[in-house]
């Protein structure tokens, strides 16, 4: 979730308690592994000798996830022999996830040689009704969330914003944009619309029959999964596209944790989209050779 207010349930007090201050507040707040990892984190960032290399590789960088999302977007799209990928956030708010994804695509781009785009779709008025009971309307209201355009894009640098209702805005893009994405095709998609139907609108990137907008995996990180249950929110919006196009799938990547340094909450948030049918699927991303296991004396 965005910074802000949150909700009793968000906040993830049982049957609404709070704590009533001081000493509890602090307990609370460290009873919970999240806040546990980044204070973890920002302590581990300030050790002598801890540069932008060791904070990137271990995840020591604000929203990690995000991080993640472009350095899978970026490796991939280099072994695939691109010269570009573009990394998309759905649902910018008042900016700062945004402007966050920007600033790790500056260092994946050096640190890779892939031009990384960075794009964000939003309202730019708020949060609109609901539209559908899965759209969590007892968490979420009309007008949440809204967008301070100007001061936004005096910082966006480079960063694409585009603004309007994103069923129009989406298809829009994806046709005047058509040769730029062919040559910096999708890579990594944050999915923070918090809406079951706003997700589903946005799942429409990987509806059409087109390849060449994406990379043949394409790395998703789902915001708000956290409270809910499969059958709402963003979750329903993964299930039901995944009933209609079973050779594109969305699925949570499985054993993540194990393979990230400090076994961070944001693991669990983590989908790739799978192209099977896409082109560039089959084609391996390791070297010619592969690895082997010989036989140990």
């Amino acid at each position: 979730m965005r910074r802000g207010s949150r909700t009793t349930a968000q906040k993830g007090h049982p049957f609404g308690r709070r704590p009533a201050g001081g000493l509890a507040d602090v307990l609370w707040d460290w009873s919970k592994s999240g806040t546990r990892n980044a204070v973890r984190n920002r302590l581990l960032r300030r050790l002598p000798g801890v540069g932008s290399a060791a904070a990137y590789r271990f995840g020591l960088v604000e929203r990690p996830h995000y991080a993640y999302g472009v350095r899978r977007a970026t490796e991939l799209a280099a072994r695939l022999g691109h010269r570009g990928v573009t990394v998309v956030e759905f649902g910018v708010a008042g900016g700062n996830g945004l402007l966050v994804l920007a600033e790790h695509a500056r260092y994946y781009a050096a640190a890779t040689g892939v031009a990384v785009r960075v794009v964000g779709f939003d309202s730019g008025a708020g949060m609109p009704a609901a539209k559908d009971p899965r759209d969590l309307p007892y968490l979420f209201g009309p007008g949440f969330y809204t967008m301070d355009h100007d001061r936004l894009r005096a910082r966006l640098g480079a960063a694409e914003l585009v603004i309007g209702d994103l069923a129009e805005t989406l298809p829009q893009y994806l046709g005047t944009r058509a040769n730029l994405l062919r040559d910096h095709p999708v890579g990594f998609v944050c999915l923070d619309l918090d809406y079951y139907s706003s997700t589903t609108t946005a799942l429409s990137l990987f509806r059409g029959p087109a390849h060449e907008h994406l990379l043949p995996r394409v790395t998703c990180y789902l915001d708000d999964l956290p409270g809910t249950i499969e059958q709402i929110g963003e979750a329903a919006a993964i299930t039901d596209f995944n009933a209609a196009h079973p050779d594109r799938p969305i699925g949570r990547v499985l054993g993540l944790r194990a393979f990230t340094p400090f076994d961070p909450p944001w693991a669990d948030q983590i989908y790739v989209h799978h192209r099977l049918d896409h082109p560039d699927y089959p084609r391996l991303e390791v070297g010619a050779t592969g690895d082997q296991l010989p036989l140990d004396d």
